[in-house]
């Protein structure tokens, strides 16, 4: 995993020298250095049983499997075209690129084109090593394409603003130096727009983060297709009446100070998904969902595999076949935790349709 104490140093002193020109810095500005600048997070590996942390795809394969189902039928839905292309933006170390391609059908993968995009550098390498064409962003894809963008657990980690509910409404918290750390303080709206993110009802003393670039993202993946779905799937903000938890993972373990040692560990905070669908209503787009991710999985055949996979449980023991037996039970173990309460299966999950009206199964579940 590298040095991660050194990786906070090298990025504190850059911050540091920035904020000695420039003044306090937006708390979005901080995380997008930490996360993504010169020596930060995502610079190397740090997704994986390997890394920091894990997503989805590395508990268990039944994710992705599942999620090729998912787009088999964005496939079927848009009337199979040929070519078809599926985008995963924020693929990170390729896992649910090579899950998803490995379970399609031969038809449907026959006609696909997967490109996935990643900001970091050692991820696009990482990808390209795969033999996946790889790219910084979606806006450097070609428009005009048919089919579908996938984003699993991408949301929680673009860069927000945190802004503060006082008695004169939201005010916004910068991030200056401390003595050898940083602190946070309070100023003004760096940008005006950022308190139409905020709910109405927020009380006064609680946090928000505001991700105007939740929708940059939205705009460009929309953008990128001409006709077809946007998948997305995260974690999402729990409600105005409490405070949110920015926090952060370094080696598998959960950190709630994320101003020290910049680069050295992921931050994150959930995502405001009712945000998302207002904006892709208000252009005019078909919204489904959110949904909560155990559903969503259910609605694409949890239950047929679980059942698959106990069927073969039960001829390992009638067959003395212990280990396997015991590798089997242990794999559905996993991929039960997909659908776990107060864990992965509370993540929430919606699609947009672009040219499109056809809901999908996945969206559409009261499982």
């Amino acid at each position: 995993m590298g040095d991660t104490t050194a990786d906070g140093r090298a990025v504190a002193e850059l911050l540091r020298a920035r904020i000695a020109r420039q003044g306090p810095i937006t708390f979005a500005a901080f995380m997008d250095a930490a996360l993504y600048g010169e020596g930060g997070f995502y610079g190397r590996r740090a997704v994986g049983e390997r890394g920091d942390f894990v997503t989805a795809p590395h508990v268990s394969p039944v994710f992705g499997i599942l999620l090729a189902a998912q787009v088999e039928e964005f496939w079927r839905l848009l009337d199979e075209p040929d070519p078809f292309s599926i985008v995963e933006a924020g693929a990170g170390d390729g896992t649910l690129a090579r899950q998803v391609m490995d379970a399609l059908p031969d038809a449907v993968r026959r006609r696909s084109t997967y490109l996935a995009v990643d900001r970091s550098p050692t991820a696009r390498a990482a990808l390209r090593a795969e033999g996946l064409r790889a790219a910084a962003s979606v806006s450097e894809l070609p428009a005009a394409r048919h089919g579908c963008l996938l984003a699993n657990e991408l949301l929680d980690n673009l860069p927000f603003h945190r802004l503060r509910m006082t008695d004169d409404g939201p005010a916004e918290l910068y991030v200056r130096v401390d003595g050898d750390g940083f602190e946070l303080v309070q100023g003004p709206l760096s940008e005006p727009g950022l308190a139409d993110l905020v709910p109405a009802e927020l009380s006064v003393g609680l946090e928000w983060p505001a991700r105007p670039a939740a929708t940059r993202f939205l705009d460009e993946a929309i953008r990128a297709i001409a006709r077809g779905y946007v998948w997305l799937a995260d974690y999402a903000l729990s409600g105005a009446e409490e405070a949110p938890s920015v926090h952060g993972y370094r080696a598998h373990r959960l950190e709630t100070d994320v101003l020290s040692e910049p680069g050295s560990r992921d931050i994150t905070a959930g995502v405001d998904f009712a945000s998302l669908a207002r904006h892709a209503s208000g252009r005019g787009l078909a919204v489904w969902g959110p949904v909560s991710q155990r559903d969503a999985l259910l609605a694409l055949g949890f239950r047929d595999l679980d059942r698959r996979a106990q069927q073969r449980q039960v001829e390992a023991v009638a067959a003395r076949r212990g280990i396997d037996a015991l590798r089997i039970y242990s794999n559905r173990a996993r991929a039960n935790l997909l659908l776990a309460r107060g864990g992965l299966g509370d993540f929430s999950v919606m699609c947009v349709g672009i040219g499109v009206e056809r809901e999908p199964a996945s969206t559409s579940s009261t499982l």
